[in-house]
């Protein structure tokens, strides 16, 4: 594997890549988020970490690293564990191991600040992408129904002790 580099606080380039993956899982028929709720103003907040993980110039993966959840996890105090959302690799570098490479680097994040637990949500359909959650050692620990945009979503809450 390359040697990767990553940065923190990039919202556009974080977003670019989000977008190219949520466009990629809709034309394949697996629609994940909202294209219209990837925009700066309704989803960059200043006290999530953007990482972008970068080979050389060219931005490879990016993932949004928070500090508290106030949609799934309201009994998690703030800076207690560390949240990753929306998860996404660019095409190109699809099957590479850039999706463990970046959550390991959240991990560390993590770790630097005293968090002891990474956590996430995800749709519970997405067997794939839960069984790529459970090798990296992520464990379920229940599932969420909530009301999102006058419609039910129903997500599997995950933690992974660090």
């Amino acid at each position: 594997m390359a040697d990767y580099k990553f940065t923190t606080g990039n919202v556009q380039e974080a977003l670019s890549i989000i977008r190219e993956a949520a466009e990629w899982m809709k034309n394949t028929g697996k629609p994940m988020w909202l294209t219209e709720d990837l925009t700066f103003e309704k989803i960059a907040k200043p006290q999530d970490d953007y990482i972008v993980m970068w080979d050389g110039g060219e931005s490879v993966a990016a993932v949004i690293l928070s500090f508290e959840d106030r949609d799934f996890w309201l009994d998690i105090a703030v800076n207690f564990s560390g949240f990753i959302h929306k998860l996404s690799v660019r095409r190109k570098y699809a099957g590479t191991g850039a999706a463990k490479k970046i959550i390991e680097h959240a991990k560390q994040i993590c770790k630097s600040k005293n968090i002891n637990a990474l956590r996430l949500d995800t749709d519970p359909h997405r067997t794939s992408l839960i069984k790529f959650y459970e090798n990296l050692g992520f464990k379920f620990q229940q599932s969420k129904a909530i009301s999102y945009k006058e419609r039910k979503i129903e997500v599997g809450l995950y933690v992974l002790e660090l």
